[in-house]
């Protein structure tokens, strides 16, 4: 079984001048899965795109937080792009209280409606959230999970919070995305939580061409990385990084809906 990297922006300007070679070390070096994703109407339709270039890349299409003030006019392109054979998620999206890019409200207003979209669909959702931990949660409590019909919820995606959060959203039936923010030693309570995950909870992501290795800070992370990720999380749980390839290819073959080939 092979590496699935659940979070990438390959469509991102960082990657125009070499997406082939990018793609193809992606390959070389035992993934068989990406999963690309959308930020805003734009880079969704990119999504798509990509995922129609390339057999064994999908996609997730959904407005970012830092994009919701202008959420009303993109929702019905995202609704259609949302029904294309590929797309296997709608994300990421979520809150943003940190940057604060869009006003709180609209941030909110989109979440809940692009969680409505996932629901209607039937797709999980990849969340994005940063600094707003107790107001998502009490939107995911109050308008998603009790809607689900025991459908899975989708990746928590970047999460780097600690074991007390980690607890929440795993009890909620998230499944934790861990990138290579777990790798930077100034991240002891997301290392401290990602040892109190369970490995069949756990789906790795890159978020390139953001967040590469600590080894590799100030670079470009690119989807390779995430050979980083199951190493760091196999030092950090003891165990081989052979099981947590395994796992964490399962975990997202399951909850994208992925077919067969996935995992070859």
């Amino acid at each position: 079984m092979t590496l699935i990297d659940t979070h990438t922006h390959l469509n991102f300007p960082q990657f125009h001048a070499d997406l082939e070679a990018t793609i193809d070390r992606a390959w070389q070096h035992d993934l068989a899965t990406i999963i690309n994703i959308g930020t805003d109407l734009t880079t969704s339709q990119e999504s798509v795109n990509l995922s129609s270039r390339y057999s064994r890349i999908y996609a997730a299409v959904g407005l970012h937080p830092h994009d919701a003030d202008n959420w009303e006019s993109q929702i019905d392109g995202l609704r259609q792009l949302a029904r294309q054979p590929k797309v296997v998620a709608i994300g990421e999206i979520g809150l943003d209280y940190y940057r604060n890019l869009s006003a709180h409200d609209q941030q909110l207003a989109a979440f809940q409606a692009q969680l409505e979209l996932a629901i209607k669909l039937e797709k999980p959702v990849v969340i994005h959230c940063r600094d707003a931990y107790t107001e998502l949660i009490a939107v995911l409590e109050a308008d998603y999970i009790p809607h689900l019909n025991g459908r899975l919820p989708g990746v928590i995606h970047s999460f780097s919070a600690g074991p007390a959060y980690a607890q929440r959203f795993l009890k909620m039936g998230f499944y934790l995305g861990i990138n290579n923010l777990v790798t930077y030693p100034t991240n002891a309570s997301l290392q401290e939580a990602v040892k109190i995950i369970p490995l069949e909870r756990i789906v790795l992501e890159t978020d390139c061409p953001f967040l590469p290795p600590w080894s590799l800070k100030g670079q470009r992370c690119e989807p390779v990385h995430v050979v980083d990720v199951a190493r760091k999380i196999a030092d950090l749980k003891a165990v081989s990084v052979r099981s947590v390839e395994d796992a964490s290819t399962h975990n997202a073959i399951t909850i994208f809906r992925l077919p067969d080939h996935a995992q070859e």
